[in-house]
């Protein structure tokens, strides 16, 4: 596409129809999402086609798990195109491509001889696949094939056949005929007897009488078909410089970009400036670059306000430097090792997907460039970030034979899934651009993985890849290159890792249908000693699952910890507030509950080896460290209080006398820091743009201030599933009464499920000091009720998912994929809190588990362990500890939305 599409957004279907009807915008195409909040989306359509019945419009299903719903929309004649959003933004790029090939092919073909695929495709997940696919790889090679002619002529001849693609099964004439393609294949064949031809289709059965007519035949459930597709069409489907004048005319020098404009002006004599600047030459060059807010600027002023031509030379050169600096601080540029610099936020290696990280982190960029946060003694702020795009990822897997890996996964252990990455090479082009990087950059590293389908709103795929911290501080660069390059092949490698294959057994995709980008984000801290840490790290969400008190689930959560973000989303030590209500914590109701629930330690990246080479776990290198060590540091001032024994009270800040403890009261009572503030304000607007609830995570470190002032980095945003799908569903007296399971504190908006399984851990005979065998028993039954195509609740102690094994047990959501309801229940020795605010939990509102909290302890539900223990077991682990239960009827899984009450109910008939 040689222009950028120009995109005018609408928030509600009535707002797009006033645009069609008050602006003449030359509207093109109308891509519209099925989910209005004002009107249902053929509506919508209608409405549309009676404004202008040519004007295109196109369904963007968010999720595959919506086409089922939509197949009226898509038989109506008001709507011209469904399409599924692939997770990546060259769909878009597809959809358009196809409403202009619509209105264009016939001249094309017919007066240009342009080449044209035909696809023949009925099912929306395939076509939209497809196209985004076809359209790449028809612009690839129709360049290998004219820089492969001899002249001209001869280039232009070569790209004059047509293809056709079809799916062998497809409705003729209304009525679904399986083998239609075969027919049309045969059809064309009569006709154009060299045309080459690929059928397609589901059913295995039809290709040898594809293969009697056809050039090649592609199964669409083959676990390699997007490549297969790839091979095919490969192997069968053959503005200007500012010149600087003097005023006579005569050409000094040129400039062909803004980078070339501020070097001229420091070099070209002042007579050429004065030439130029009272013709505004330089407002006319910089609109015509799209620079229009510099070159309204500069077209703002003239020569004569400036006493000298030499001040109009330094306040030009001044304008345009913090003009770039301003650019490249809110805009993704493309990544240019002389010229990646610190004031570069966010650069790109690569031309493909930006994957869900990555598209999260440009849009804040692109937030924070339109509005503008202003809050005293703060600065609202990106880390400093390199993404690897996905067709880096693809290039690599091509140039090391890995193409074939994702069939061959299943038979694979991990540790030989990540030998054949660490055994590959990276291409020297891609080694000079890291190089390079590392030339300019040498701070603590986060490289993160990134994957298409990632932090999307139907799956987050959270804490399902490796992240890996780098120290990035060995004096020798090759050292670092090779640390690099070793930790960006085991992001690649956890792309296939078994984890993420579970995961993405549980979703409509495929092993081989992942992409991963990968993020280079300066890890925002401090080194101090021989540790590397912020002053906290948090995540925050505009919208709250378990409103405490009269705070109200739209007022949002937050949970902060001091240190590295481990500590909080691997659900092991936070503080959770609300931003509304900064003052109003909990956990933090009395000075026996302050001692009990604050934080004790924290999460820092081990400096004192410069050596390693990461490795699986890829947060080996983190140090766990007593919180009383950062207190000695200086890095706790805005963060402790202190407890003083004798008085038996807690007061803010640090005291001489006392203990010090984690309580962030500094900035949550005595706002020394607005915090709160901060989150409101951008979870509040990026609400407004998402269009539903977001999530985020954030880093703050007091001592690295920039121009005086500590900078609130935001690391990454999601969208959050808020699922409003409302069942009639009542928890009355005499459900409670009734219930094997009773909760007041239960996740999720109304809802009714019914399950046979349930997994049961005992509470009461259960061993904190067995959470990890525990964990690895519960993924052998989870495992084999997978392959069953069953599903089941599971019952036991403790935070269900943390990354402390002492605090429940640590199962990662792969361990049990097939759970349908949680519920966690107290140890018998320890008072543990709910895993709020983890990677686990938010898997868990992704996918829709209901979940169940239940408290003895603080009098907060109950569990019928003893009609639990009378069930009869399928099989027994631990010595009975671990039970594996079915009941002859399906229990139910009751939520009641209105209330946050949850329970379970008996199938088996009466708990007597």
């Amino acid at each position: 596409m040689r222009y950028t599409p120009h995109f005018s957004p609408a928030t509600t279907g009535s707002e797009a129809l006033r645009l069609f009807r008050e602006e003449d915008r030359g509207f093109e195409i109308v891509v519209v999402s099925p989910r209005l909040s004002d009107m249902e989306a053929g509506e919508f359509a209608q409405q549309v086609k009676k404004i202008n019945p040519d004007l295109a419009v196109c369904v963007l299903a968010a999720h595959a798990w919506n086409l089922p719903d939509l197949e009226g929309l898509r038989r109506s004649t008001d709507v011209d195109f469904l399409f599924l959003w692939q997770g990546d933004v060259k769909s878009l790029l597809a959809m358009i491509k196809q409403v202009e090939d619509q209105k264009n092919a016939e001249h094309d073909v017919l007066e240009g001889g342009v080449q044209v695929i035909i696809l023949v495709e009925d099912e929306v997940r395939y076509y939209s696949t497809y196209l985004h696919h076809i359209y790449t790889a028809v612009t690839l090679q129709t360049g290998r094939l004219m820089a492969e002619g001899l002249n001209l002529s001869h280039r232009l001849l070569r790209i004059r056949a047509r293809r056709e693609i079809s799916d062998v099964g497809f409705p003729r004439a209304g009525i679904m005929t399986e083998d239609a393609g075969i027919d049309l294949a045969r059809r064309i064949r009569e006709q154009e007897p060299d045309m080459p031809i690929l059928l397609q289709s589901a059913d295995r059965s039809h290709r040898d009488a594809s293969l009697e007519t056809a050039t090649g035949f592609l199964y669409k459930r083959s676990p390699h078909w997007l490549d297969e597709l790839r091979q095919i069409l490969i192997d069968r489907f053959g503005f200007g410089d500012f010149v600087f004048r003097g005023p006579d005319g005569r050409e000094i020098v040129r400039a062909s970009d803004m980078h070339g404009m501020v070097r001229a002006l420091q070099q070209v004599p002042e007579d050429s400036i004065r030439y130029h600047a009272e013709r505004n030459h330089f407002s006319g060059w910089l609109k015509a670059r799209t620079e229009f807010e510099l070159a309204s600027i500069i077209r703002s002023r003239t020569v004569e306000d400036f006493d000298s031509i030499q001040k109009v030379k330094q306040w030009l050169i001044s304008s345009m430097t913090e003009h770039l600096r301003q650019i490249q601080r809110r805009v993704m540029v493309d990544f240019r090792g002389d010229e990646f610099n610190e004031y570069v936020a966010f650069a790109k290696i690569g031309a493909g997907s930006l994957g869900g990280k990555g598209r999260g982190l440009a849009f804040v960029q692109r937030l924070l460039s339109q509005e503008r946060i202003d809050i005293p003694g703060v600065e609202i702020d990106i880390p400093q970030t390199v993404a690897l795009a996905s067709d880096v990822f693809e290039e690599f897997l091509a140039e090391n034979g890995l193409r074939r890996l994702p069939r061959e996964v299943s038979s694979l252990p991990d540790d030989e899934i990540l030998r054949r990455f660490r055994q590959s090479r990276f291409n020297r082009h891609r080694r000079s651009e890291l190089a390079a990087f590392l030339q300019k950059f040498s701070e603590p590293l986060a490289v993160r993985s990134s994957s298409i389908l990632e932090d999307s709103l139907y799956q987050s795929f959270a804490g399902i890849y490796a992240t890996v911290m780098l120290h990035n501080n060995h004096p020798s660069l090759d050292v670092r290159l090779a640390q690099l390059l070793e930790a960006v092949k085991l992001v690649y490698a956890s792309t296939f890792l078994r984890s993420a294959r579970e995961y993405l057994g549980q979703t409509p995709h495929r092993v081989e249908e992942e992409r991963m980008a990968v993020l280079l984000q300066h890890l925002v801290g401090k080194r101090r000693g021989d540790l590397f840490y912020p002053t906290l790290s948090g995540v925050a969400s505009s919208y709250n699952f378990y409103p405490f008190g009269d705070i109200k689930r739209e007022d949002g959560v937050a949970h902060v910890a001091l240190g590295l973000g481990k500590s909080v989303v691997g659900g092991i030590e936070a503080l959770r507030f609300c931003p509304k209500y900064p003052q109003t914590v909990p956990q933090f109701s009395s000075v026996k509950d302050t001692l009990r629930t604050a934080q004790r330690r924290f999460y820092a990246l081990d400096m004192a080896r410069d050596d390693m080479i990461a490795a699986l776990p890829a947060d080996s290198n983190l140090l766990h460290r007593d919180a009383s060590e950062a207190v000695q540091q200086g890095a706790a001032t805005l963060v402790v209080s202190t407890y003083i024994k004798e008085d038996d009270r807690i007061t803010t800040g640090l005291r001489r006398r006392g203990i010090p403890i984690i309580t962030f009261a500094p900035m949550l009572k005595d706002n020394a820091f607005p915090l709160s503030e901060v989150l409101c304000r951008i979870m509040g607007l990026a609400q407004e743009a998402m269009e539903c609830p977001v999530e985020l995570e954030f880093a703050v470190d007091f001592d690295e201030p920039r121009d005086g002032s500590p900078v609130f980095h935001l690391l990454q945003i999601r969208p959050v599933v808020v699922d409003h799908r409302v069942s009639e569903v009542t928890i009355d007296d005499s459900v409670e009464r009734d219930a094997i399971v009773y909760s007041e504190d239960a996740l999720g908006y109304s809802r009714r499920t019914s399950v046979r399984d349930l997994i049961v851990v005992d509470s009461v005979r259960f061993d904190r000091a067995t959470t990890q065998s525990a964990a690895k028993v519960i993924e052998g039954i989870n495992r084999g009720l997978v392959q069953e195509g069953r599903h089941y609740i599971l019952i036991g102690p403790g935070r269900w998912g943390t990354q402390d094994a002492w605090y429940g047990i640590p199962v990662t959501w792969p361990q049990i994929s097939a759970t349908r309801a949680i519920v966690e229940t107290d140890f018998t020795d320890a008072d543990v809190d709910p895993s709020y605010g983890s990677h686990f939990f938010h898997n868990l509102t992704v996918f829709g588990v209901a979940y169940l909290t239940v408290s003895a302890r603080r009098s907060h539900g109950r569990v019928n362990w003893e009609w639990l223990k009378a069930q009869p077991s399928v099989t027994e682990e631990m010595d009975g500890i671990i039970r594996h239960i079915r009941l002859e009827q399906p229990a139910e899984v009751l939520v009641d939305g209105n209330t946050g009450k949850g329970a379970l109910l008996s199938g088996n008939g009466s708990l007597d």
